[in-house]
């Protein structure tokens, strides 16, 4: 059963906002695109001075290609959320474009004046050099001195803006683009953080709220700790995963999983204490483990298993090129500002100041919990160099937790769109089932699988839903499931 709603306010009916955008060539992303234009809009730096210092938030839009419907706003995840995602994904979005403008921003802290800067890339290679499953508490009050460091040098280069980052602050930002783009109400899209944002944003405006999908929604009251542990058994799942897939594949690493696994754990301990090298530089555990990683992207799994066969025989150059590609390192040691690290800065920025924060005793605890998870990839989430659950990192953070950022009660009319999936550890469906009851009017779609944003990963019956309720607002039915695919 659907239900129907009006039509989104056309851009012809909708008044001008204020912070005019002028769009121009995109000459600053990565992949120039002729049907790309970009432009950046001015936002106080504190939303409670609005008269006061200002940053500009980036932008991208691909214009609507049939009867324009008004603006889409985009959030594609992530702490850190870049219009680079947008960029390398937006071909896909062909059927919302025929009533949309899409658009997408950096976010507040990953682009533009904005952007959070934590040390040199030297200072970042540091931190990879560290060592992941630190036991020995000589080793542990090395990291802690290095982890301080590396969060003083945020202070130090961009004390400006951490105090100002988080998702109630990108929630006004959005407000101000809503109005700046001439839209009576925000249509808006966001996927795991970006259901946060838009959560925060339905609070916070109630009445400006168009219709707005929310997919793999994270809980907003969860810790540090508890989304690494989320996080954790995500990669851990996908690991057991690669694992079996080599093994019925013919495997270089071992002829059954324990075997295989027993070969990735005996190398990864050994380059802990023996680095390989490679050219002028070193592949450790932690880039180690970050190669590994890549194994999140099913089509690189036979060049991880590839890479990984080569560094038990002494090789590195493989694996070391897939944790440079994971942290964004270029060939010359230069890390992008598109991903990896350097938008970790920024993730960083805004996970800390919305979360709770451990101590440095709780850290210990916290590693033996995660360690238990994965004894691969758990250590990795408190002492290594900062990541997307980087627990270390907030409990040196220099500025103090919010919590307007975890708070969602929305008071609205308007019907919201909640999509989950069941199989989704990042984001488990028990973090929708709150989401929903805190927005009062949500409707929920489930996905009975595994995918983390269900509609980004093309399942069908979920782009049904979805876009059946942007583009023509037919509302699914409450509690409405999807199979698996």
């Amino acid at each position: 059963m659907f239900t129907f709603l009006p039509a989104p306010a056309s851009a012809s009916t909708a008044k001008a906002g204020p912070g005019a955008i002028s769009w121009g060539a995109c000459d600053d992303l990565p992949a120039r695109t002729p049907d790309l234009e970009c432009g950046t809009l001015t936002v106080p730096l504190d939303h409670g001075k609005p008269d006061g210092d200002t940053v500009g938030i980036p932008l991208v839009r691909a214009k609507a290609t049939g009867n324009r419907a008004g603006s889409l706003l985009m959030h594609f995840g992530g702490n850190g959320a870049h219009r680079s995602e947008f960029a390398a994904a937006y071909t896909a979005l062909a059927s919302l474009r025929t009533r949309y403008d899409i658009v997408a921003y950096d976010q507040r802290g990953s682009g533009g004046d904005s952007q959070v800067k934590c040390g040199s890339d030297r200072a970042v290679d540091r931190l990879y050099s560290l060592t992941a499953g630190l036991k020995r508490a000589s080793e542990r009050r090395r990291f802690f001195q290095e982890a301080e460091a590396f969060t003083q040098a945020c202070a130090k280069n961009s004390g400006r803006i951490l105090p100002h980052l988080g998702a109630a602050e990108n929630a006004r930002d959005i407000e101000r683009l809503r109005a700046a783009l001439g839209d009576e109400k925000l249509n808006y899209y966001g996927l795991s953080f970006g259901s946060v944002v838009g959560g925060v944003y339905a609070t916070l405006y109630p009445g400006k709220v168009g219709r707005m999908v929310l997919d793999a929604p994270l809980d907003t009251h969860q810790t540090p700790a508890d989304l690494a542990k989320n996080s954790v058994r995500y990669v851990q799942q996908t690991y057991e995963q690669f694992l079996a897939a080599c093994v019925k594949g013919g495997c270089d690493l071992g002829k059954t999983t324990k075997a295989a696994n027993h070969t990735v754990e005996r190398l990864v301990k050994r380059l802990k204490h023996t680095p390989l090298k490679v050219g002028n530089r070193e592949l450790g555990s932690v880039l180690a483990v970050n190669g590994l990683g890549q194994m999140a992207v099913p089509g690189l799994w036979a060049e991880v298993e590839s890479a990984l066969a080569s560094a038990v025989k002494g090789d590195g150059r493989a694996l070391l090129r897939l944790a440079d590609a994971a942290v964004g390192r270029t060939d010359n040691g230069v890390y992008s500002p598109y991903g990896g690290a350097r938008s970790l800065m920024a993730s960083i920025g805004t996970y800390c100041h919305d979360r709770g924060r451990e101590t440095p005793k709780g850290l210990v605890r916290v590693d033996a919990e995660l360690t238990r998870i994965s004894p691969l990839f758990g250590p990795l989430a408190v002492f290594s160099a900062p990541n997307n659950s980087s627990v270390a990192a907030c409990a040196f953070w220099p500025v103090p937790a919010g919590t307007e950022g975890r708070t969602v009660d929305h008071t609205g009319t308007t019907p919201i769109v909640v999509v989950d999936s069941t199989g989704d550890v990042v984001a488990p469906p028990s973090g929708a089932a709150l989401m929903a009851a805190r927005l009062r009017t949500a409707v929920r779609v489930t996905y009975q699988g595994t995918a983390h944003g269900a509609y980004v990963a093309g399942i069908p019956c979920v782009a049904d839903a979805v876009e059946g309720y942007l583009l023509k607002g037919i509302l699914p039915a409450d509690g409405s499931t999807c199979p698996p695919v």
